[in-house]
């Protein structure tokens, strides 16, 4: 009967209103809720099928409630380093655990108010864990799952989602791997003028350590030459050009530093017997009674009357100088430091790369007594950075031969007999005589060679099979000119060409050898930088444990040095003024502790240090779903992939249909107060309209049932 349909039609619209206060009551008490999407609730028509045409049977209305998950919340902004939010399409991947396991399932949300609980992992204020891509140092994505190798950034899967911890973020230090300078270098210098920039950098550990770049007005114009020393705690230091694939050496120069303390803080002095060798020969400390005679291999460093270990390395010096005449007092391939008394430097002149072990120096106590603990190795500087061109000779050369020095033809003669008569005819009986009167020859006849001065001279040359003097002179050493480069050539045919003291071909028959020195920094006449010769530093064998920093141990790079532009005031600058330091920086940074983080657009977490490092740990993604009116909402303002929502795709932020990820922000609830109050008012009336119903038609049925009585 159409009266009890009218009654069923009113209860439906009671239930209908009751269902759409009960959302509109659920929206309100969220209007403070972060990431909340307002629910509404619409209506449509309950019809039974109708079976006359003349009779309507009333069906009623029915509910319907749809969270709209899609609307985009206001932003607002927070306090807080780790409340993010989402502008744009997209939600962040949560779990209800901290350590997820496969029985806790993933879930997806915008409430992106995120705190470290008492652990370190990041959760918000529902319970849930914000789970991301853990990073590389580099910022690329890695497998959570340590075991694997390859990431895959589209499985919701803990092999590759991980919980975010902050807790577990270390301390960092960085090495220096650039070193910037600019200064300008007075135009006006005098050869031999010397500047100094020191500079701090920071080794593979971030323990702090300084150097000294020292610049030296060369003889020829608007050239210097650079230096630097190793710094303390380390072996050998060497300065390299830019030549590819394989750099140049420039320079190298290595140290011992007799400056390891005792108990009372005294420097440790050699034990009797200690050893170290150097170059092949080995040099033995006697402290107490007679030293035994020298042999060709080992020599004695007398410091029975010494008491200090400034006095033990000036002994080891003159010992090392009088007994293997590759070190002299011309060449300084041996020196104590200017800067310290108990350190000894090793400086090769294109003799041959210097090896040193110091494995057998310790004291008494058989402590070692320097900082340098392992074998080093000083490597002898390319031809075209070196003042000095070395010509051993493996023999005579035959009668007729000649050799050009800087013009002067030198012709190698049997039939001369003196060895003095300041002509360019060369001795040849024996080749003492042979170099002595090249020597002098030389000197006689080219101005550039003043007599009895360096810049040409003989020495013996110490080989392997050689290592103790023999008396013979065997090596012509030729210094550079001041007015630029000469050359030496050989005639054709030439018998017992020389080599380098080493072995080294570089000179031929018929040939011809440019002698240039070629300087680290080099200006044109404007005052700019035309040439940078010195791009690289590699410093070995730190005493604290550092890594070598060579490019080769995977930790520690060779630092680059940035003098500037060629051909641009930015940096080195020769002008006439001043040495003026202009600027000095470098990118390394002491052991630094976790103070923060900060998040980018594209969602990449990266670690803030004290020491202003930073270092990428997480890859926040972010979740999206082809019909997200489809995702399950559940208790804490989370939603679960459906049928209806399809399948979940994760995508790196601000990219594609994913938003961006804002930090020190939070998305508001889409709760639109004096909307719902609105709706209240229109849902009352209408539960009040469905209650009429159902008294009028009551009052209806009483009045049917009225007739039958």
């Amino acid at each position: 009967m159409s009266l009890f349909g009218a009654l069923s039609s009113g209860v439906s619209g009671l239930t209908a209103q009751s269902s759409a206060m009960g959302a509109i009551a659920d929206n309100i008490t969220n209007v403070s809720t972060v990431g909340y999407k307002n629910t509404r609730v619409d209506f449509q028509t309950l019809v039974t099928k109708q079976t006359s045409s003349t009779l309507f049977s009333a069906g009623g209305v029915q509910s319907k409630p749809r969270q709209d998950t899609g609307v985009q919340g206001l932003l607002q902004a927070s306090s807080s380093q780790t409340d993010i939010s989402i502008s744009g399409q997209g939600y962040f991947v949560v779990n209800e655990a901290n350590t997820p396991t496969l029985s806790n399932e993933f879930l997806y949300t915008r409430a992106g108010s995120f705190f470290q609980d008492k652990s370190g992992f990041l959760r918000n204020t529902a319970g849930f864990y914000l789970q991301a891509w853990p990073t590389d140092a580099n910022g690329s994505v890695i497998p959570a799952n340590t075991s694997l190798t390859v990431s895959n950034q589209n499985i919701v899967s803990t092999d590759y989602l991980a919980t975010v911890n902050l807790s577990q973020v270390g301390g960092t230090a960085s090495a220096t791997s650039t070193i910037g300078i600019g200064t300008n270098l007075p135009a006006n210098d005098t050869a031999g003028a010397t500047h100094k920039t020191d500079v701090q950098f920071f080794d593979s550990l971030g323990n702090a350590a300084n150097i000294s770049f020292v610049y030296t007005k060369s003889p020829t114009e608007n050239q210097w030459d650079l230096s630097v020393a190793p710094p303390s705690g380390s072996a050998v230091l060497t300065i390299e050009d830019g030549t590819s694939p394989t750099a140049l050496v420039y320079d190298s120069t290595g140290q011992l530093e007799f400056d390891i303390l005792d108990s009372n803080g005294i420097a440790r002095r050699p034990n009797d017997g200690a050893t170290l060798i150097i170059e092949g020969i080995t040099y033995a400390f006697n402290t107490t009674g007679t030293p035994p005679a020298d042999t060709a291999t080992v020599k004695q460093v007398d410091v029975r009357t010494n008491t200090t270990v400034t006095q033990d390395v000036a002994s080891l010096v003159a010992v090392v100088i009088t007994s293997d005449s590759d070190f002299d007092n011309t060449n300084n391939r041996i020196v104590v430091s200017a800067a310290s008394t108990t350190t000894i430097l090793f400086k090769d002149d294109g003799t041959r790369a210097i090896t040193v072990d110091p494995t057998g120096l310790l004291d008494s106590t058989g402590t070692r007594i320097t900082a340098q603990d392992n074998s080093l190795t000083v490597k002898k500087p390319a031809t075209i950075y070196r003042d000095y061109a070395q010509f051993t000779f493996p023999g005579l050369p035959a009668d007729a031969d000649t050799m050009t020095i800087n013009g002067i033809v030198y012709t190698f003669s049997t039939a001369e007999g003196s060895t003095s008569d300041d002509d360019t005819t060369i001795r040849r009986d024996t080749l003492a005589d042979m170099l002595a009167d090249l020597e002098s020859s030389i000197e006689a006849n080219d101005p550039n060679f003043a007599t009895g001065g360096t810049a040409i001279r003989t020495r013996q040359n110490n080989d392997a099979s050689e290592p103790t003097p023999s008396g013979v002179p065997n090596t012509l050493v030729i210094s550079s000119l001041a007015s630029g480069s000469f050359n030496v050539v050989f005639s054709g045919g030439f018998t017992n060409v020389p080599t380098e003291p080493d072995g080294t071909a570089t000179f031929t028959a018929g040939g011809t050898f440019a002698l240039v020195t070629t300087h680290g920094i080099i200006f044109n006449s404007d005052g700019l930088p035309s040439t940078f010769n010195v791009k690289k530093l590699e410093i070995l064998d730190f005493a604290s444990g550092a890594s070598d920093m060579n490019d080769a141990s995977g930790s520690s790079k060779k630092i680059t040095l940035d003098l500037g532009t060629v051909g641009v005031a930015d940096g080195f600058t020769q002008f006439g003024a001043a040495f003026t330091p202009v600027f000095i920086n470098q990118n390394g940074s002491r052991f630094g502790t976790f103070a923060g983080v900060t998040i980018n657009t594209r969602g990449l977490v990266t670690a803030l240090f004290d020491n202003g490092e930073t270092r990428p740990i997480y890859q926040i993604p972010i979740a999206t779903f082809v019909n997200v009116n489809g995702l399950e909402s559940k208790t804490g303002n989370v939603w679960s992939a459906t049928e209806g929502s399809g399948d979940v795709t994760l995508r790196v932020a601000d990219n594609g249909p994913a938003g961006q990820i804002i930090q020190g922000a939070l998305e508001a609830s889409t709760v639109d107060i004096g909307e719902e109050f609105t709706k209240m008012i229109v849902v009352q009336r209408a539960f009040s309209a469905s209650a009429k119903i159902i008294s009028t038609t009551d009052d209806m049925l009483e009045e049917l049932l009225r007739i039958k009585r």
